[in-house]
Formats: C-alpha cells, structure tokens, sequence
C-alpha cells in the first residue's frame, strides 16, 4: 500500500486537455491529495494519456509534457506514467507512418525515450512508467481497437528506454486468473520492469450494474518473481471499495500466506463490527448472485434460508441509512427490495 497511480479518465487535464496546465482551482485539490500521499509515504504518480489524435513525430507533445510535469516535480512527484490505453491500435498520422515504419509500438516507445532524453538534468531520482496500447494478448482488446501489428511487445521491448515499467492487466483485460506462467510470457516479450495493473475489484463501464464485493482470488502467490508492482482499480464507490480492496492488499503484502477467506472476514470485521459479518456475508452472496444472473441472463431462484438471510439484510441496510456506504449501494438496494417483493 505504498503506491498511487492518479489517472482518472474524467479528469479532463488527464486526457482531453492533458496539455494544458491545471487552472489555480483545479490543482489545489489535486496538491492537496499530494501532500496527503506524502504524509502517509505513499508515493503518487501522476498519469499523462495522450494517445488520442496524438502526432507522435511532432516534438510540440514532449516539450508541453515536460513543462507540465515540472509543476509535479517542484511539489515532490518523482513517478510519472504515460498511458496508451484504449487508443486504436494504429498510428492516426501519415506522417507517424513514415517516420516510424507504421509501428504504434515503435511510436510509443521512442515517445518515452524523446521524454527521457529531454527531460531536465536537474530531475533525479524520477521514475517512468508506460501503457502501451497492448496492455494484454487477450483477442477482446483487438476486437475493441483493431488488430495490432504482429510482435508489438517484442517491437515495443526493442525502442523502449530500459529504465520505463509496462502496465500490463494479465491475459485478460478482466482476467479471473493471473498465473506464473502468464507472467513469465509477458515478461519475456516486454523484456522490461513489468506492473501487474490489475481489473479487481473495478466495476466502471460494461460493469457498472455489477458489485464486486469479494475477497480478490485467482493470483498466483509466485507473481512476485517477475512482477515489478502490483496495482488495483478500485470500484466506482469508494467506502464499499475498501473491502475487497483490502484482501488485494493483504495479497500484495504476502502472496505466499495470503487467505482470501481470513482476509475479507478481518476486512469486514474492521469495517463494519463482528456482529455484522453474517450480514455482509449475505450482502456479498446476493451481489455475486446478481452478476452471475446478469452474465447468464437466468434469475435463480431462492432457498428458504437464504430468502430469511435477505430478509434480515434488508432490516440490517435501512438501520445503517445515513452512512456513506448505504448511499453507494442504493441502487443494489432497489433490486434487492424488488427480489424480495416477487417471493
């Protein structure tokens, strides 16, 4: 828990304004929450996403980055990322075609190397991260952004300054499962410092009708022989997040000991009192029962027990109105009054 990647795609000096500076009121804010990760030493990286409509061979870009990034700098910011993310998987520009052989990889890279290059000789001690476009070999990410040009880790890994880290989501952009074995072939074709950014619990997008309140499973304890960092996105609201962000945290603290069980129930404990762990345990089986209906389109149906459990929640969720949790699980808390209407 000693890291935070700072890159929201609705902040629009993120990304559709990422040259401009930030206006007086939007970075006291932003300054403040600096400060608050350098109270806790918890080192804040700033994210840049500058694919979209990008002239990679343009040097206007890097020069408006860099004086950007000073203002970080000069406030204690040493890590930086550059996020290609979610960009189409090929070079917009004519001209880009031409200066970099077609290659969005071979772009990418020499971006980062032009920011390095550049960069004051005054900055030390300052850390460079990327998210290349191809941040899994999963066949979704193709059929989202077009199919990428073959060998464009390898390409990437070839152009790429040896210091920069790659972001990488496994072998899916949601995976249920991160193996040694993934990581080790990710590794070998990136050939450098490789971040494990990883979809849990995150619920934004094609997700947001769904609450990922479980503990985190399906990683490998051994991912620490070749992952260099280990990230998680959060879910959209923030207080329910810090359940199961908790057991992603005990995992990343000690992958060899780490038991989902043990740590979401200490979690729960932690959060919300002991009495009131049967009451999450039930809160956490209707969610994952609302997902797995939503992924089969089938609703099932419910044992006795169970519909008393429910009955019991519902008293348990509007005892707890006012708190900022209920507020986020409103919407969850319809449908479960409408599930309860219909038995």
């Amino acid at each position: 828990m000693n890291t935070y990647l700072y890159a929201p795609k609705d902040d629009p000096y993120h990304r559709e304004r990422w040259r401009e500076p930030y206006s007086k009121g939007e970075w006291r804010p932003l300054l403040g929450l600096i400060r608050a990760a350098q109270d806790q030493r918890i080192d804040f990286v700033y994210g840049f996403h500058p694919g979209k409509g990008l002239r990679f061979s343009a040097p206007e870009p890097v020069q408006l980055l860099l004086e950007k990034t000073q203002r970080f700098y000069d406030a204690g910011v040493r890590t930086f990322a550059v996020l290609f993310d979610d960009i189409p998987s090929r070079l917009a520009h004519e001209e880009d075609r031409k200066r970099f052989n077609d290659s969005l990889a071979r772009a990418e890279a020499l971006w980062l190397e032009k920011i390095l290059e550049r960069q004051p000789a005054s900055w030390k001690k300052v850390e460079w991260w990327i998210c290349p476009s191809r941040y899994t070999d999963h066949p979704q990410l193709a059929r989202m952004f077009g199919a990428f040009e073959p060998r464009f880790w390898e390409t990437l890994a070839r152009h790429l300054p040896h210091s920069v880290a790659c972001l990488w989501t496994g072998p899916a952009i949601v995976p249920r499962k991160i193996s040694l074995t993934h990581a080790r072939n990710a590794a070998r074709q990136m050939r450098h410092p490789l971040i494990l950014w990883d979809n849990y619990p995150v619920n934004d997008l094609s997700m947001s009708d769904e609450m990922h309140l479980a503990p985190l499973v399906g990683r490998d304890s051994r991912l620490p022989e070749v992952v260099y960092g280990y990230l998680n996105n959060p879910l959209m609201q923030e207080s329910l997040s810090l359940l199961p962000l908790a057991t992603c945290f005990d995992y990343a603290a000690d992958p060899a000991a780490y038991d989902p069980e043990r740590s979401w129930t200490e979690a729960a404990r932690e959060l919300f009192g002991r009495s009131a762990i049967p009451h999450w345990r039930a809160i956490l089986d209707f969610c994952e029962q609302m997902n797995r209906s939503k992924r089969s389109k089938r609703s099932a149906a419910l044992a006795p027990g169970r519909l008393r459990a429910l009955q019991d929640v519902h008293r348990y969720l509007l005892r707890n109105q006012g708190r900022r949790w209920f507020e986020e699980f409103r919407a969850w808390i319809v449908r479960l009054e409408a599930d309860l209407a219909q038995r």
